[in-house]
C-alpha cells in the first residue's frame, strides 16, 4: 500500500467524481427495482390466470369470475376450467443440462456462465444459445430466465418449453415448487433435484392449446432482458471507469 499513490484532487474534482459514479449506481439500481416490479407484476398475472382461472374469456372478462364452466380435477382434488387439462412438464419441454465443470469459469469471460450459485459467473466460451429457464440442481436450487448466448454448469438444468406462450407459466411452476422443494415439502430437506423432479412438475393449460392471453406475460420477460443488458453494461462501464478516475487516467472537467 506504500508504494500506491493516490492523485491529489480538489473538492470540486471529487464531487464530480462522486456525481459521476453515484449517477451510475442509482441508474443500477433503479433498473434492478423495475425489474423486480415486472417480476412481481408477472406473477401476478400468473397467479390470476392460471391458479385463480380468471384468464380472460372470450368475452374478454375473468373466466372463472365470471361463472365460466369448471370441473373437478382429481389431481388437484379441485376445480379446473373445462377444456383444460393437467400436463407433466415432461411432454412441454426439452430438458438438459449443462456439460462444464466449475473450473470452467473465467473472470474476464464474455459470456454468462450458470453454475449452482446464486451469483452468474462469466466464462469464454458459451454452449448454448436460446431462451430458457435455468435451475441449479443443487446449492443455491435458484432459478432463472435467460435468452441469448452462455454456457452452464454440469448439474444446472436447462429447461425450455415447446411452446414459447408457456415460457413464463413454466418458469413460475418451477420457481414456486423448488420453493415447496426447498422447504421440507417432501419430509426432509432434498440434496439435489433430479430430472424425474422436473418432468413430474404439473401444469393446468387449455386442451386445445389456445395461449394467445399469456403471450402478455413474454413482454414482462422481454423488458426485464433489456434492463438486465443495459445494467450489465452500465456496471462494467462503473467498474472501468472507477480505477481510472481515483488512478488518475482519466480527467473530469
Amino acid at each position: 500500500m506504500k508504494n500506491i499513490v493516490f492523485p491529489d484532487f480538489n473538492l470540486v474534482t471529487q464531487q464530480k467524481i462522486a456525481n459521476i459514479l453515484s449517477t451510475l449506481d442509482r441508474k443500477i439500481a433503479l433498473n434492478q427495482q423495475i425489474n423486480q416490479k415486472l417480476e412481481a407484476m408477472a406473477k401476478q398475472l400468473y397467479d390470476y390466470w392460471f391458479v385463480q382461472f380468471d384468464f380472460p374469456d372470450e368475452n374478454g372478462k375473468p373466466y372463472k369470475s365470471s361463472g365460466g364452466e369448471m370441473v373437478w380435477c382429481e389431481v388437484w382434488k379441485r376445480d379446473v376450467p373445462k377444456g383444460w387439462r393437467t400436463a407433466n412438464l415432461a411432454e412441454l419441454i426439452e430438458l438438459k443440462t449443462g456439460k462444464e465443470d466449475a473450473n470452467f469459469s473465467s473472470e474476464n469471460g464474455q459470456y454468462p456462465f450458470f453454475t449452482c450459485s446464486e451469483q452468474v459467473s462469466k466464462c469464454a466460451q458459451y454452449a448454448f444459445d436460446e431462451r430458457t429457464i435455468l435451475l441449479a440442481g443443487n446449492g443455491s436450487f435458484s432459478v432463472k430466465k435467460f435468452q441469448g448466448k452462455f454456457n452452464a454448469y454440469q448439474r444446472t438444468y436447462l429447461i425450455t418449453p415447446f411452446d414459447e406462450k408457456l415460457y413464463m407459466p413454466i418458469y413460475f411452476v418451477v420457481k414456486d415448487s423448488i420453493r415447496n422443494f426447498i422447504s421440507g415439502s417432501r419430509g426432509s430437506i432434498i440434496k439435489f433435484i433430479t430430472k424425474g423432479d422436473i418432468e413430474n412438475l404439473k401444469i393446468t393449460i387449455p386442451l386445445n392449446g389456445n395461449l394467445g392471453f399469456a403471450k402478455i406475460l413474454l413482454v414482462f420477460f422481454e423488458k426485464q432482458q433489456l434492463l438486465d443488458s443495459e445494467t450489465q453494461k452500465l456496471t462494467q462501464l462503473r467498474d472501468v471507469l472507477l480505477p481510472m478516475l481515483m488512478n488518475g487516467q482519466i480527467f473530469v472537467e
